[in-house]
């Protein structure tokens, strides 16, 4: 780093030293809280999001016209990066292959290693032919891996020519392997858990597929847990669309119209894929209810309890009327805690609400031995985070206002690092604005905070179970793992702050305006001040953090010189034609001199013959080609007529002289039975009379030379060649 660059980062230093000093003391930032809201240039909302041991926050967000973007903020909510991504693929005729759109990432994790996979699906077109497509369009899953500066590490794409997948679900196993689920949407619809190394290597790859009159439903996320003893829960949902029956001695049957949904649970073997159990159990129907909506009911979360026990959270309707359960016609939506033993067989179930309200349960998470929940109140669009322990009691519950109150909108919640608040994001699918509240320490905010009272009821499941299964069927490993390549373009936030506290004895200094420029040549590696160390092109930061709490944000865009030594020059040409010839070096350099004009352009536009020789030069190095224009194209073709391959050192190896202009294309020589004794496409190679490392007799050799002229219409001769020694 140059000596201007370390004094600046110095002076950034010293104003946050500096401002940390007007407060003796501590400064007691944890009693910090913001609501602050966020505009983009599209429509987007929430996906899911993670935190960073800094207490950071990395989102995932979605549009529904299909793009997506992830941004980082501190833990004061000020936007560190944002970045679009899409996948490096453009169409650039109508007929282009392949070609990608309406790709959708659905959720992120982060890993072991603090960077971060962001997964989901594409649609994949196939060549156009006859007004279709061969092979059809599909869809695929994705795969995005990225660093802690939002730059791509690698893509991966998982799918394959005449499937239809997508990636639903993903986590990270304790020894590094990744789980994905792989979502079928193909006849006959057998979805797949797959586990791939750190080599990236499937690992196992276990069969999904559910038995006659049940498929899963594609609006439901998997989620996914890793047990303490390394076997992996898996919870999903399933649909019948077909009535069901229930049969009572000594009274008419029980019709139960469709659509009719489960709750799927399954246990993985951790090192070998084998399922270890499944069980189901049937959601309350809600068809000819007053509820009229086909809403679907989902599990949001899974939680291993002491002593083996395992909670699944789920968002749903149960019946309030009192009713024997297949009569109940009165339904109201809960947040639901369903308690299974070891092996997936029921225990409990507990049901929250708002005292007099209804709820709908948006995100959970693990908090200590506790679980935390955030719903949302359905009649006020309260937002409402409470905590249950082990045995699926409240022990807590705090209530926030929200900033978007609309039916679509949606919330999510994440738990500060040493359990020090909560971060609560909120969005709407169609609206160009999300917001984000940040509580202090406590989990208050006094800008949104409101009074609360959450009860829970211990309830009986007395709907069907055990109705899905999965049958065994063997794997079946019919899609590529594979490279896939994605862009990444800034996508700007603007943020307003509509209310906070802040103690300021310290403020944040994000300096976004004054990056510091770094240049670096191929193969080396620039260290930034906190020792992170970095070798591709791309914008960095370091985060300094004060003794009073405060951050300081500096960022440096670091730029990875191509070296000079590629340099190439197009070969000679000819000029013919009043509007010139255009002559093109080897792209990829910040400028090139051109017989001494510098321009930016690798491409030089020329209108007299002559001899051009373009340079490229920066600190890695410098490197000068020549290309020869002529006044024609076409040029006589010169061939010895005879060579001796005696060792004397002259005229020894038989080559195409310099003399030629025209562009060679291949040369091969044959014996008079016939036989080829030598071919290159090499200018420079030449024959030294050996065939097979044998050396040949003398006598008299054909030869068939290709060429082309300077405007590429071909040019051959043959003719004969003299062997003397």
């Amino acid at each position: 780093m140059d000596m201007l660059s370390r004094l600046a980062i110095n002076i950034i230093l010293l104003v946050g030293i500096l401002s940390s000093t007007i407060v003796e003391g501590q400064c007691p930032k944890d009693s910090n809280y913001y609501s602050i809201t966020y505009t983009g240039g599209n429509t987007n909302y929430v996906q899911e999001a993670v935190t960073t041991s800094h207490n950071e926050i990395v989102a995932v967000l979605q549009n529904p016209s299909n793009s997506t973007f992830v941004a980082k903020f501190t833990s004061n909510g000020n936007v560190i990066w944002s970045n679009e991504y899409s996948p490096d693929y453009p169409m650039v005729y109508w007929n282009s292959f392949p070609w990608y759109e309406k790709t959708k990432m659905e959720g992120m994790i982060m890993a072991k290693d603090s960077t971060y996979y962001i997964y989901g699906s594409t649609y994949e077109h196939g060549r156009a032919v006859s007004g279709g497509e061969d092979p059809p369009s599909h869809w695929a899953g994705l795969i995005l891996h990225l660093d802690k500066y939002g730059s791509v590490i690698s893509g991966r794409y998982i799918g394959n020519w005449r499937t239809d997948y997508a990636i639903n679900g993903m986590m990270q196993l304790g020894n590094g392997n990744l789980i994905v689920y792989l979502r079928s949407l193909f006849y006959p619809f057998t979805s797949k858990l797959l586990c791939i190394d750190d080599a990236n290597g499937i690992v196992w790859a276990t069969p999904l597929q559910p038995n006659t009159l049940y498929s899963e439903v594609a609006e439901v996320k998997p989620v996914i847990k890793e047990l303490s003893n390394g076997n992996i829960v898996v919870a999903n949902g399933m649909v019948r669309n077909l009535a069901d029956t229930l049969f009572q001695p000594w009274l008419p049957p029980v019709i139960f119209p469709p659509p009719l949904y489960y709750f799927n649970l399954f246990q993985i073997d951790g090192k070998s894929g084998t399922l270890v159990w499944q069980r189901s159990s049937q959601c309350p129907p809600l068809t000819n209810t007053h509820i009229t909506k086909n809403f679907i009911p989902q599990i949001k979360g899974i939680s291993e309890l002491p002593g083996g026990n395992i909670s699944f959270l789920a968002d749903m309707y149960l019946p309030i009327d009192g009713l024997i359960y297949y009569n109940s016609q009165d339904f109201s939506k809960r947040a639901v805690n369903f308690i299974t033993n070891s092996d997936g067989y029921f225990i409990k179930l507990y049901a929250y609400h708002q005292k007099g309200g209804s709820c709908s349960l948006q995100n959970v998470w693990q908090a200590g031995n506790k679980q935390v929940l955030l719903v949302k109140d359905t009649t006020n669009q309260q937002r409402i985070i409470f905590e249950i322990d082990e045995n699926g009691q409240i022990t807590s519950s705090k209530s926030f206002s929200s900033a978007i109150s609309t039916e679509l909108s949606s919330d999510f919640g994440l738990q500060q690092k040493s359990n020090a608040g909560y971060f609560i994001f909120q969005g709407d699918p169609y609206s160009t604005s999300f917001h984000l509240d940040i509580t202090n320490a406590k989990g208050n905010d006094s800008c949104i905070q409101r009074p609360v009272a959450m009860v829970s009821e211990d309830l009986p499941w007395p709907w069907f179970v055990d109705k899905v299964h999965f049958p065994t069927i063997p794997p079946d490993v019919d899609m590529r793992y594979s490279l896939f390549n994605f862009s990444r373009k800034s996508y700007p936030l603007s943020q307003n702050t509509i209310c906070q506290y802040q103690y300021t004895c310290c403020t944040d200094f994000i300096d976004t305006l004054h990056a510091h420029n770094v240049s670096i040549c191929e193969n080396e590696t620039y260290t930034l001040p906190d020792n992170s160390r970095v070798n591709t092109t791309g914008s960095y930061y370091t985060k300094y953090h004060t003794e009073r709490g405060c951050d300081s944000v500096v960022y440096f865009n670091v730029k990875v010189l191509k070296s000079p030594s590629h340099l190439t020059a197009s070969p000679d040409t000819c000029l013919e034609s009043p509007a010139g010839v255009q002559l093109k070096a080897t792209g990829g350099y910040d400028s090139y001199s051109w017989n001494g004009l510098v321009i930016p352009d690798s491409v030089y536009t020329v209108h007299s013959v002559g001899t051009y020789w373009v340079t490229a030069e920066n600190i890695c190095g410098s490197k000068t080609d020549t290309i020869h224009v002529y006044d024609h194209c076409k040029f006589p073709i010169y061939f010895p007529t005879a060579f001796t391959p005696n060792g004397d050192g002259v005229n020894d190896v038989l080559r195409v002289p310099l003399a030629n202009k025209n562009k060679f294309r291949r040369l091969s020589i044959y014996n008079r039975w016939g036989q080829l004794v030598f071919y290159t496409t090499t200018r420079d190679a030449g024959w030294d009379g050996k065939f097979n490392g044998l050396a040949q007799a003398t006598g008299v050799y054909v030869y068939f030379l290709e060429m082309e002229t300077l405007a590429g219409e071909k040019v051959n001769q043959k003719g004969t060649v003299a062997l003397i020694r």
